[in-house]
């Protein structure tokens, strides 16, 4: 089981984290297994202010959530770190932060895709009534990736 390229997604929940410490116990001894930790946020975007009172007010709150974006970038580089920690070596764990384009699940499928992934270790949520009618973001996952494995993490 030597060489394996595995992708995280991380979105920084107790679900996120039980994924991370799985990847951790299964994969931290193995020297040529490289990880790349991965989010998408929300991108903030951009308008022009003209001096209006109420843009003033929208500007106060884009820059909020600005700080939010670069508070997830933290923790992302955070997540990196707890795998640097615990036996994995700098050139082993990389990380990926890009702002979102499609649903989260093509995110995931095309970062598998692109970055040549052997594993991508998921999470599992408790079922919500929405996910009935939209088909979880694993579910999705599993389908489109043929040849790659897919851990969910219960």
């Amino acid at each position: 089981m030597t060489g394996q390229k595995i992708l995280l997604p991380y979105n920084f929940t107790n679900y996120d984290k039980k994924a991370l410490d799985f990847v951790i116990r299964m994969f931290s001894h193995l020297e040529d297994a490289e990880v790349t930790v991965f989010n998408i946020y929300m991108p903030v975007p951009e308008l022009e202010m003209r001096g209006a009172p109420v843009m003033e007010k929208l500007k106060s709150n884009l820059s909020y959530l600005s700080q939010k974006v670069t508070e997830q970038e933290a923790g992302l580089k955070a997540a990196r770190e707890i795998l640097l920690k615990n036996g994995f070596s700098g050139t082993q764990v990389h990380h990926v932060f890009k702002p979102r384009k499609k649903d989260t699940a093509t995110e995931i499928i095309d970062a598998a895709m692109s970055h040549l992934s052997d594993i991508v270790v998921l999470n599992s949520k408790p079922a919500t009534v929405t996910r009935f009618f939209t088909g979880s973001v694993s579910s999705k996952v599993i389908a489109a990736l043929k040849d790659t494995t897919v851990c969910v993490v219960t």
